[in-house]
């Protein structure tokens, strides 16, 4: 444990967890741990789970008390969102807390939502000051998983004692101080385990089995004081004395001495008016069975009932649940546990109802024949888990509903099951059984049931598309998804329907209606106040401009979608808007740039999203990488590698279509073969599939560069439709335009007009974006689409790509050079010092201007353009420990309020239009778009936290600031140098003189002061 205070002290926060069976001296452990952190100076949190509560986070409860905590509960985050809501939520006042040692005890008894935070903290907390010392039994029925816990702490197995210490401790114990006791023999019996020795030390004559042991620490009280033990442990620690007076038919005053010989044996540590605590988990487990349990149960729950309101009937059918026997009677109480259960939901206490739904789901297991009862004891625990994020448990519990419901008559039963187990299905790879299912509860459902006959269109749209026979029945599923989503003015229901309408376009027409439902999303879900809807319909938005070839009004979208990548709380919305961002940055010239954002996008993923999601992704903009500048980077052929064996298996065009294009990257040749030969007769059945249109370009690629002349007319005809589109796999990674495509395809079938039609209409639409490493690329093929058709000369249109190749750096193997692109090439201009003010002449005009921070540092980043500079380095700072930084910008409870504000502006915006004031609706507009500046200030591309209070923070707004004063200053004297030096120079926390290749200066710089000062 010292160790792992250690490094939390250096910034690294670490979990220890305690591994033992009961009694072994966990809590000892974590005891003496916590005496050693507050002498270092930490402050100690603890927090327990409790076995009797079993309410989602109840581990924390503690923590949150002790730190002032309340939950933040926003109703308007999706599922997903909600456990990285209380993720965020403990991470932020654990950090605000630091230095601190948070000891959670009882692992084996809490959720598994509470365990996940564990599990993603010390990530979660960067260099926060924080430990973790938590305690868990090795086996406990019901126990949550904690592999994926193990993976990142360091576990300690606590074993016995050895006899030498079984000796000292059974002196310590004995009446007589003496070490009599034959300790070999004791820790033979005890395994060495602490707490059986010292009851078995205590026990008359040291003898006995260790459950009797226990039991026989009670054999000294009297018959009430023992039925009062075996209430208090039957009633949960929580269980007020009141309660537990009722239920012993006696007051509190009269309880409380009964058990005051239980305090003075150390059998209670504690009795007052809030409960009575047990020394230990043992000894409460042996006061439970100090007869017969129902009995007990069935006292406390009519104790309870005098209590009223909702949690008083709460705890009631929770004993009450534990007191009945037989099938009809658990039946009876089950379905009165299921009513409880939906007043605590509609009461705002979901993690209390999902306490109460586990204890009658449990005892819905002896109702063999109420199929029914179970299957919605299942949906309705499945439901309330899925709305805490609590998604494990909950899809396990679907999967039991659904095979509970195939039994029973009633088509709602069946239809809540199949949506619930389908929330998560992927659309990639077919799965007909479960295609079956679906159509079949979607069959036989009442036709008034309306939300749920659009949740199960939506399932259907989404498992079907993975189904290449069944393209026409998606679409039909998906309009009537749409269609039935508006009927019940949910907007929550139709945004979805709209996202899932527009997932895969099979065809132009519905590539072309992607805007219009995405503009429709994103309106819906900002007047709902669903941020998480609208950041998914500003992608859809930026996925469609760029397919468009509008690289403005993509980038305009997905910084719309960055803004509310910051504000939510689940990683994977950073990791999508990172990666829409590297396409971004790769077609607009910065290979580095676009690398370094691909690299944050898997370290925002890693440990935090499924890793073959992660390794997927990055796969895909590792080729977009190489494919587009010539090179591979270092990680790009062993990725390719992992992923070629990865899917080597799956059936799915989408995979398939992926690897052979991976393939001729690399010179494989019998994998490209495999692929041609496989989809080259009816390449048109790719459009079936999950972002057909993207596999149809990457096929035709494949088939022009393989010069697959077989395969050349059917990819053409097949792709046709899409000219004039750029084509955006699924939003992320791109290629080169359809138009380039069909260029080359038609000159491998011999149609040379069309070759070089298509081809002149790649290059308008690579000048159009602009995107200078497409532009190389089709300028390239141009030229030989020329020369094939013996159109005249191509010299000028290959110098152009030679002299833009080199400027971005584009390597293309194989193709000759006209002419040498060297520094000399392009228009000179210098920057030097002249005594207290600098010089700068160019073709663009000259200025002459005052020695400034600003000026220094342009002069940095002229020296050596397209190479980024830190602005820590820029500034002359030494960069100082990151433990300095006082975290992010925007804390859990700032996210929600920007969400919350963005969403009444909306309205505002909304009401004001529908009333015809186009002053109020003005105002409302240049608040939000206020507020959405201030938080593009607070957040970084792809929607990353910035950091404030930090030496970088600081850093990037001070270099930003005297950069843009400093051009802003050129450009009163040179306007031309200043609007290039404005659009050349990019600034953040990475800064680099980036300039188009047709406008580039080369740079004299001088930074020595001639005059020596």
């Amino acid at each position: 444990m010292r160790s792992a205070f250690g490094a939390a002290d250096i910034g690294r926060p670490t979990i220890v967890l305690l591994v033992g069976e009961a009694g072994i001296g966990k809590t000892r452990l974590a005891d003496e741990g916590s005496v050693i952190a507050r002498d270092a100076g930490l402050r100690v949190l603890r927090g327990e789970a409790d076995p009797e509560l079993r309410q989602p986070m109840e581990l924390w409860r503690g923590v949150y008390r002790a730190l002032g905590i309340v939950p933040i509960v926003d109703p308007s985050l999706g599922a997903q969102e909600r456990r990285w809501e209380q993720l965020e939520s403990v991470a932020g006042a654990l950090a605000s807390s630091a230095p601190a040692l948070v000891v959670l005890e009882d692992l084996h008894w809490a959720d598994a939502i509470a365990v996940w935070v564990l599990e993603h903290l010390p990530r979660a907390l960067g260099d926060a000051r924080v430990a973790f010392v938590a305690t868990s039994r090795d086996h406990e029925p019901d126990m949550p998983g904690l592999d994926a816990l193990c993976r990142v702490s360091r576990v300690v197995h606590l074993g016995g004692l050895d006899v030498d210490a079984v000796r000292r401790l059974a002196a310590a114990e004995g009446d007589d101080g003496t070490d009599a006791v034959d300790a070999a023999a004791l820790r033979a019996r005890t395994g060495g385990n602490p707490l059986f020795v010292q009851e078995l030390v205590r026990s008359p004559g040291g003898s006995g089995v260790i459950g009797e042991v226990f039991k026989r620490s009670f054999d000294g009280f009297d018959v009430e004081c023992r039925e009062a033990l075996a209430t208090a442990a039957v009633a949960g620690a929580e269980t007020p004395l009141s309660v537990l007076a009722v239920a012993c038919s006696c007051t509190p005053e009269l309880l409380a001495r009964r058990l005051q010989p239980a305090i003075s044996q150390r059998v209670l540590d504690d009795v007052s008016a809030a409960g009575v605590r047990f020394r230990h988990a043992l000894l409460a487990e042996a006061a439970q069975r100090l007869g017969d349990p129902r009995a007990r149960h069935a006292r406390l729950a009519d104790a309870w009932l005098t209590v009223g309101g909702v949690h008083g009937r709460a705890a009631a059918v929770g004993h009450r649940l534990r007191a009945v026997v037989g099938a009809a009677a658990v039946a009876d109480a089950v379905g009165w546990a299921r009513e409880v259960a939906a007043e605590l939901v509609a009461a705002g206490q979901p993690a209390h109802s999902a306490g109460l739904l586990r204890y009658a789901h449990e005892a819905g297991a002896e109702c063999v024949h109420w199929r029914e009862l179970r299957a919605n004891v299942a949906l309705d625990l499945a439901e309330v888990l899925t709305w805490l994020g609590d998604l494990e448990p909950a899809l396990t519990l679907y999967e039991e509903a659904v095979e509970l419901a195939r039994g029973t008559a009633d088509p709602l039963t069946r239809a809540r099951a199949e949506v619930g187990a389908n929330l998560w299905a992927a659309g990639f790879v077919p799965d007909l059984p479960r295609m079956r299912r679906l159509e079949d509860a979607l069959n036989t459902l009442p036709p008034e049931q309306l939300h749920l006959r659009a949740a199960l269109l939506g399932r259907l749209t989404m498992v079907g598309g993975a189904d290449v026979d069944a393209t026409e029945r998606v679409r039909e599923w998906a309009e009537e998804a749409v269609a039935v989503a508006r009927s019940t003015d949910e907007p929550a229901l139709i945004a979805r329907s709209l996202l899932d309408q527009v997932m895969s376009p099979t065809s132009r027409p519905a590539h072309d209606a992607v805007i219009v439902a995405a503009d429709e999303v994103v309106r819906i879900a900002e007047r709902a106040g669903r941020s998480d809807l609208a950041l998914a319909g500003h992608q859809r938005r930026a996925s469609y401009y760029l397919n468009q070839g509008d690289m403005g009004a993509a980038s305009q979208s997905l910084g719309r979608a960055e803004v509310l990548a910051a504000l939510l709380p689940a990683p994977s919305w950073r990791h999508l808007t990172l990666l829409q961002r590297t396409t971004l940055l790769a077609l607009g010239g910065s290979h580095s740039a676009a690398t370094a954002s691909m690299y944050e996008a898997v370290h925002v993923g890693t440990g935090h999203i499924e890793p073959v999601v992660v390794l997927g992704c990055e796969a895909l903009h590792q080729l977009m990488l190489f494919d587009l500048y010539g090179f591979a980077g270092p990680r790009t052929h062993e990725i390719h590698l992992i992923t070629m064996q990865m899917f080597a298996d799956i059936p799915s065009p989408v995979f398939q279509i992926q690897k052979g294009f991976a393939a001729q990257l690399f010179g494989d040749e019998s994998t490209v073969h495999e692929m041609l030969h496989r989809y080259g007769s009816r390449p048109e059945q790719l459009l079936r599939s999950m972002t057909g249109d993207h596999l149809l370009r990457d096929f035709g690629d494949t088939v022009a560069r393989a010069g697959a002349r077989t395969y050349a007319r059917a990819a053409y005809r097949a792709l046709l439709p899409y000219t004039g589109l750029l084509n955006v796999g699924g939003g992320h990674s791109a290629g080169l335009p359809v138009d380039d495509v069909l260029g080359r395809l038609a000159a491998l079938d011999g149609d040379f007009p069309a070759a070089v039609r298509h081809a002149g209409d790649a290059v308008a639409l690579a000048r159009s974006m602009p995107s200078p490493p497409l532009l190389v690329h089709c300028l390239d093929h141009l030229a030989d689409a020329i020369d094939v058709a013996d159109g005249g000369d191509t010299d000028a249109l290959r110098i152009e790509a030679d002299t833009l190749a080199a400027a971005i750096g584009v390597l293309r193997p194989g193709r000759a050079k006209l002419v040498t692109t060297g520094s000399d090439t392009k228009p000179q201009a210098t920057i030097h010092r002249d005594g207290p003010q600098w010089l700068l002449t160019s073709p663009l005009g000259a200025a002459r201007l005052p020695d400034s921070a600003g000026l220094r540092q342009l002069a940095r980043l002229l020296q050596t353009p397209r190479t980024e500079v830190t602005a820590v380095e820029l500034s002359g700072r030494i960069m100082t420990p990151t433990g300095a930084d006082l975290g992010p910008a925007l804390d859990a409870r700032a996210k929600l309020e920007y969400r919350q504000r963005l969403h009444l502006l909306q309205i505002e915006v909304d009401d004001a239009e529908t009333a015809h004031d186009p002053v109020r609706a003005e105002r409302a507009h240049v608040e939000m778009e206020a507020l959405l500046r201030e938080l593009k200030r607070a957040v970084g591309l792809g929607g990353r936290d910035r950091p404030t209070g930090s030496e970088a923070e600081r850093a990037r707004v001070n270099v930003v600031r005297s950069l843009r004063r400093t051009v802003g200053a050129i450009a009163k004297q040179a306007p031309l140098l200043g609007d290039h030096l404005d659009t050349s120079v990019r600034t953040g926390g990475h800064c680099v003189y980036l300039p188009e290749p047709a406008t580039a200066l080369t740079w004299m710089v001088n930074t020595a002061d001639p005059s020596g000062r």
